[in-house]
C-alpha cells in the first residue's frame, strides 16, 4: 500500500475521534456491506469510467485524423460522457486513485487562480510539443492534464479550430490527454481487479489490516465518503460559483465544467453516484432500523436533491441571473443538507455510531 493511500484512510477514519471511539456496538458484520461496495458500486464504476475514457479516446483519434464539424461534436459528447461518469464516482477517495497523483490529474478542481487554463492556453499558444506525448503529459503539472485540460482544448477559445487541418497541435494535445486519461482510468479497474491484494483486504476487517482494524472503522470510511462527498458537492462544486448570501457575489466563470456546459450535469452526476453507493452497498443493512423506515426517507431525500439538479439546465449564467432559478441554486444546496444531516445523525444514530461527523474542509 502507497503511504500516501494509508494516511487518507487514516484521515476519514480518525479525523472524529468521537467518531471513531464510539462505545456502542455496531448492529451486524460489515463484511457483507463491503463486499456489495466492491462487488456493485466501486468496480461497475470504474469499469463505466474506463469505457467513456477509452471512447473519448478513439473519438478525439477520429477528429484528429479526420476533422470536421462532425468528429468535433462527436469528441465533445465523449468527453461529456467520461467526465459524467468521473463524476458518480469521484468522492470514492481510496485505493488507486490516491496513489501518482491520480485523484488530481483525472480532474483538477478547484482551481481558483485559473492555472490550468493559464498553462494549458500557454502550451497551446507556444505549441509545446510535450503536450502531445501521452507520457510525457503524465509526468507534468497535474492541472495540464485530465478532464479540466481536456474542457478547455475542446470547448475553450480557439476550439472551433479543431473541425478544420489548421490545429494539428492543439489536436495532437487533445490526443494526448485523452490517452493518458484512459491509461489512468485501466489503472483504476485494474487496481480493483478480483486478484489484487486490495480487492482481498478491503472486504475483510482485521487487527492487522491497513485499510479497516474492524468493522467500525469500515462503517466509518463508507460514511465519511458520503458525507464527506456530499459537503464537497456544497461547498466545492456548488459553492465554487454561488454566493448563496450575496447574488453580487455569484461566479459563474469558477464552475466546474462550464465551458462544456456540463455545471449542473457534472451536480446531477455527483449525486447519483453517492445515491448508488449508499443502495449498491447496501449501508443501510448496518444500522439498527426497527421502522424500516430510514434507508427509505434518504433516498427520498437523495431524490429531493437530484431532481432539483436536473431541473436546473439553463445555461449558468441565466439561471444565476433569474431570480426564480437562482433560488432552486440555493435551495439545492439546503437540499444537500438535509441528506448530510440523516446520514450524520440519524444514520450514524441507527449505526451505532457517534454523530457530528463532519468532513467540513472540502476537497
Amino acid at each position: 500500500m502507497k503511504r500516501r493511500q494509508i494516511l487518507m484512510l487514516a484521515v476519514l477514519t480518525w479525523a472524529n475521534p468521537a467518531l471513531a471511539a464510539g462505545s456502542e456496538p455496531l448492529p451486524a458484520s460489515i463484511q457483507s456491506v463491503l463486499e456489495h461496495t466492491l462487488v456493485d458500486y466501486i468496480r461497475p464504476q470504474y469499469a463505466a469510467f474506463e469505457q467513456a475514457a477509452v471512447a473519448l479516446e478513439t473519438t478525439v483519434e477520429t477528429l484528429c485524423d479526420a476533422p470536421s464539424e462532425a468528429t468535433l461534436a462527436a469528441a465533445r459528447g465523449a468527453f461529456r460522457d467520461v467526465a459524467g461518469r468521473w463524476a458518480q464516482v469521484e468522492w470514492l477517495r481510496i485505493g488507486p486513485v490516491m496513489s501518482e497523483n491520480r485523484l488530481e490529474r483525472i480532474y483538477f478542481f478547484p482551481d481558483r487562480k485559473g492555472t490550468g487554463r493559464k498553462q494549458v492556453q500557454a502550451a497551446i499558444a507556444g505549441k509545446d510539443e510535450g503536450v502531445t506525448d501521452a507520457a510525457a503529459l503524465a509526468a507534468n503539472s497535474v492541472a495540464m492534464q485530465g478532464l479540466g485540460a481536456l474542457e478547455y482544448i475542446l470547448f475553450g477559445t480557439g476550439s472551433e479550430a479543431l473541425a478544420t487541418a489548421t490545429a494539428s497541435h492543439r489536436c495532437g494535445y487533445a490526443r494526448a490527454a485523452a490517452s493518458n486519461l484512459a491509461t489512468m482510468a485501466g489503472d483504476l479497474t485494474g487496481g480493483w481487479g478480483a486478484d489484487t491484494s486490495l480487492s482481498r483486504i478491503f472486504v475483510a476487517p482485521d487487527a492487522q489490516n491497513p485499510l479497516f482494524r474492524s468493522d467500525r472503522e469500515a462503517l466509518n470510511l463508507l460514511l465519511g465518503t458520503l458525507i464527506h462527498g456530499l459537503e464537497a458537492i456544497r461547498d466545492t462544486r456548488l459553492g465554487a460559483f454561488l454566493d448563496s448570501s450575496d447574488k453580487h457575489r455569484d461566479r459563474p466563470k469558477l464552475a466546474p465544467l462550464w465551458r462544456a456546459d456540463m455545471t449542473m450535469a457534472s451536480l446531477s452526476a455527483n449525486l447519483k453516484g453517492l445515491e448508488a453507493l449508499f443502495n449498491a452497498s447496501t449501508l443501510e443493512t448496518a444500522a439498527v432500523d426497527p421502522n424500516g423506515r430510514l434507508g427509505n426517507t434518504i433516498r427520498f431525500e437523495f431524490t429531493q436533491a437530484i431532481r432539483t439538479a436536473e431541473s436546473l439546465d439553463a445555461p449558468l449564467a441565466d439561471m444565476l441571473a433569474d431570480p426564480q432559478t437562482r433560488d432552486k441554486l440555493v435551495y439545492l444546496g439546503y437540499a444537500i443538507r438535509i441528506i448530510i444531516d440523516r446520514l450524520d445523525q440519524d444514520f450514524a444514530q441507527a449505526a451505532g455510531l457517534s454523530t457530528g461527523f463532519s468532513f467540513g474542509d472540502g476537497d
